[in-house]
């Protein structure tokens, strides 16, 4: 049988990852494509640039927290911040669907653009297109980021570094779907959707760190299993450490949901080493925790050490369990 895209290609999970090394590292042989960071480090006349580049199909474009156009200008700064850049210029190019309320295009818009600017970022170039009524989803957008590295980072663990935080895990992942799904809880659940320049600041300030990454698509169970796998080092988490926020949980706990595995937008998992670990915590603040260490135990596995003294495998997102979230 003649195999075919799925949604499951696109969770940023096993599937994703699948394709991405089987077909597409497999057509294009760039050395910076193939270290699969959140942005590529090229050389320019004056320094090393960082480019990233990201789309956007959220659905619903509006969300408590955030929307759309706020999402994609976080979305590629944060990456290029997690590669250790400092981010200067953006291009945003829009997919329109026939129907879509000016108004609404406009409300997007203002919220990229105030975004940007608190990020210190320019929107320099972009394009437009418009698709038929129902050959799309109301507005999909295409980010692509230029900036100019402040850090190198790698995976060069040592046994002992601290696996580190900002803030609690899954609010995006669990606001989306309750508006998508007009679930109501009691209280407010908001996406945490924001740029990481003062946490990434903070990392590359300290010495003994290792490398970023933001939790985005398959969580945080996902991500840190990629910052592991194809190493000779493994990963250990303590579930009682991982800060979920209550109303997360509840969500979580109603339909079934890992929170391990929930988009994150606004937060950042930092390597460091042992011995820096408390200065990072100092610095980002009450909400970040050390939430697991590095080891030699268990070479490119991630393991979890559960609430009730268990231990568990984590493996990479399999499946698709909050569809189209970025």
């Amino acid at each position: 049988m003649e195999e075919r895209i799925t949604l499951d290609h696109g969770s940023g999970g096993q599937l994703s990852a699948e394709l991405i090394e089987k077909h597409i590292l497999k057509a294009f042989p760039a050395d910076a494509l193939h270290e699969l960071r959140d942005g590529a480090i090229v050389p320019g006349q004056s320094g090393s640039l960082v480019m990233s580049t990201d789309s956007f199909v959220v659905s619903p474009w509006r969300f408590p927290g955030g929307d759309i156009g706020k999402l994609a200008v976080c979305g590629t700064v944060n990456d290029i911040l997690m590669s250790g850049g400092r981010p200067a210029y953006l291009s945003f190019s829009l997919i329109l669907e026939e129907g879509f309320a000016i108004a609404d295009l406009d409300a997007v818009l203002a919220s990229a653009a105030d975004c940007a600017a608190r990020c210190g970022v320019s929107i320099v170039t972009g394009d437009t297109k418009v698709v038929e009524k129902e050959k799309g989803d109301q507005i999909y957008i295409n980010t692509a980021g230029i900036g100019f590295l402040q850090k190198k980072t790698a995976y060069t663990y040592q046994e002992g570094d601290q696996v580190i935080v900002s803030g609690s895990i899954g609010r995006p992942g669990a606001a989306v779907f309750m508006a998508r799904e007009d679930i109501r809880l009691q209280g407010e659940l908001r996406s945490d959707c924001a740029p990481l320049c003062e946490e990434a600041r903070a990392a590359m300030e300290t010495e003994g760190l290792r490398i970023m990454r933001d939790p985005t698509r398959g969580g945080l169970a996902t991500t840190c299993a990629e910052l592991v796998e194809h190493t000779k080092w493994g990963m250990e988490l303590d579930e009682r450490a991982i800060p979920v926020d209550a109303d997360v949980q509840v969500l979580c706990d109603l339909l079934g949901f890992d929170p391990l595995y929930l988009v994150c937008e606004g937060r950042m998992i930092a390597i460091v080493s042992r011995a820096d670990s408390a200065q990072l915590l100092q610095k980002l603040g009450g909400e970040a925790r050390v939430i697991g260490e590095i080891t030699a135990a268990h070479p490119g596995t991630l393991l979890l050490r559960t609430k009730l003294g268990t231990t568990r495998w984590l493996r990479k997102l399999s499946g698709q369990p909050l569809p189209r979230i970025c």
